[in-house]
């Protein structure tokens, strides 16, 4: 990871990274989590090595891309468990009260500075080790204090100022209120991995290699790339299940990533899922299609990651104006949420991203963009996923056949029993047969039957085969015959 960081910032000058305290505890916290995996350790699950290391999820997910690309002697299963771990810190954990992503927020997006503080969402300062070993009782045999620890702190200090203070001794850094660089500009930009340096660096540090931009715009940026990239998975995937055209799929997208932009507050202390669901059933609705949200929540409970607090437990804060009569922090199910609070926020976005043709026009596939919207989100090109599933309506799922398998696959023993592209199982056969008789083999909708028939095999045969005895003679007790005759062989004279 370090040689990757010289690389990106085209130098060997490491100092601010490897001095910085933060850093070291996400590589430990990584470090950690591999060794609890690989032992299967009970006791300590994720996320209780965030707890002992003193960092937020936010920390961790700046840490987990270039842990994985980077470590290439990690076992294939470790590296999809750090995926896994980066999954449920994208979705919610990252979004949770007292997440440092907030402390860089209010620096990235000033305007959003007065809701995040009036729900209390900041994250308090990293404490300190002998703080960690003091709460969980571990004697830290009088280790000397780091060196870095002093600048840390500082940093920290730096970093936790109230969001009045941050924004109003830093009017000369140029921060659009309404929405981030432009999406070319940042699909430029993040095509490269942005330096960790800049990553842990104060939130209000001016970052150099950004043109301008602080620190904090720079991770936030990142931050949402990963979360748009996961949105458009977990979209498609529930879209082809719930059998949506790649047209609703878009809008779902377009209408997700605009949230993400103009109405951040809505991710605030809640699931991404729960965006989701709400998105699809809003485009549904404006589309005019006959989806309720009972099929798409049936339809989410097949998915991989469903949990059933997402659709029964949605996070809201009513405001003392509220019409409801309600006020504080509450817990809903999702279709509440929807009624009072997605929709409210959400409608103009709605009407931006809907069909701008009547249903008769729609009928005749003459569907035009609304007048005077902007233009959809490009759905991104996603990878493979490994394995990935081929059909909706069939479990058959595909994967790249690892090279370690390949020469004990390929020998001549067990080689009939597998397909392999350009050759054929069978000698002097094409390879295009067997992939139609596989094609053939799940279209086909015919059950082959389990059951036996019974009638055809006589009582004395069973009676002979049970006793064991080849050519036995009947048996003394009178044995019924059956009504099926039974072939006999002439004997050999």
């Amino acid at each position: 990871m370090c040689r990757a960081e010289s690389q990106i910032l085209s130098g060997n000058n490491l100092t601010l990274l490897l001095s910085n305290e933060r850093f070291h505890r996400c590589m430990i916290a990584c470090s950690a989590e591999l060794v609890l995996a690989t032992h299967k350790t009970v006791t300590l699950m994720f996320p209780a090595v965030l707890e002992k290391t003193g960092i937020t999820a936010f920390d961790l997910s700046k840490v987990i891309e270039g842990f994985v690309r980077h470590e290439d002697t990690l076992p294939r299963e470790l590296k999809r468990h750090l995926n896994s771990l980066e999954e449920r810190l994208l979705e919610s954990m990252s979004w949770e009260k007292g997440s440092s992503m907030y402390n860089s927020l209010i620096v990235a997006r000033p305007v959003l500075s007065i809701e995040i503080n009036r729900l209390g969402l900041l994250a308090e300062p990293m404490p300190s080790l002998d703080a960690i070993a003091a709460h969980h009782n571990i004697s830290m045999g009088g280790l000397p204090p780091l060196p870095f620890q002093k600048q840390e702190r500082l940093q920290d200090k730096d970093e936790i100022r109230s969001p009045k203070r941050a924004c109003t001794e830093r009017r000369h850094v140029p921060v659009d209120s309404n929405s981030f660089r432009s999406q070319v500009k940042d699909s430029i930009k993040l095509k490269l991995p942005p330096p960790l340096q800049s990553a842990f660096a104060s939130p209000t540090r001016p970052n150099p290699a950004a043109g301008g931009e602080t620190c904090a715009e720079t991770g936030i940026a990142v931050f949402f790339s990963k979360i748009s990239k996961l949105a458009a998975i977990r979209i498609r995937s529930l879209c082809e299940r719930l059998q949506l055209s790649q047209q609703v799929l878009e809008r779902v997208y377009s209408l997700v990533q605009q949230i993400l932009s103009q109405q951040t507050g809505l991710f605030f202390n809640r699931h991404i899922d729960q965006i989701i669901l709400c998105s699809i059933y809003g485009v549904a609705k404006i589309s005019q299609l006959q989806l309720s949200f009972k099929e798409i929540v049936f339809g989410y409970r097949k998915q991989p990651q469903c949990k059933p607090q997402v659709f029964r437990s949605v996070y809201v804060h009513w405001p003392p104006t509220s019409h409801n009569g309600k006020t504080g922090e509450d817990h809903v199910d999702i279709i509440t949420f929807y009624n009072e609070v997605f929709i409210p926020a959400v409608k103009p976005l709605l009407v931006e991203v809907g069909p701008g043709a009547s249903p008769k026009r729609k009928e005749e596939g003459k569907v035009g963009p609304y007048p005077e919207s902007p233009r959809l989100a490009r759905f991104p090109n996603l990878p493979d996923m490994s394995p990935k599933k081929v059909s909706a309506t069939h479990n058959v799922y595909v994967s790249p056949l690892r090279s370690s398998k390949m020469d004990t696959l390929l020998s001549p023993s067990p080689k009939s029993y597998y397909a392999c592209v350009g050759e054929s199982t069978y000698a002097f056969q094409s390879p295009s047969k067997d992939l139609k008789a596989i094609n053939n083999r799940l279209n086909s909708w015919k059950k082959v039957s389990g059951r036996l028939n019974f009638d055809i095999v006589s009582d004395l045969v069973v009676a002979s085969s049970l006793n064991g005895v080849q050519n036995a003679k009947p048996a003394a007790t009178e044995v019924v015959p059956t009504k099926t005759p039974v072939k006999c062989e002439p004997s050999e004279s």
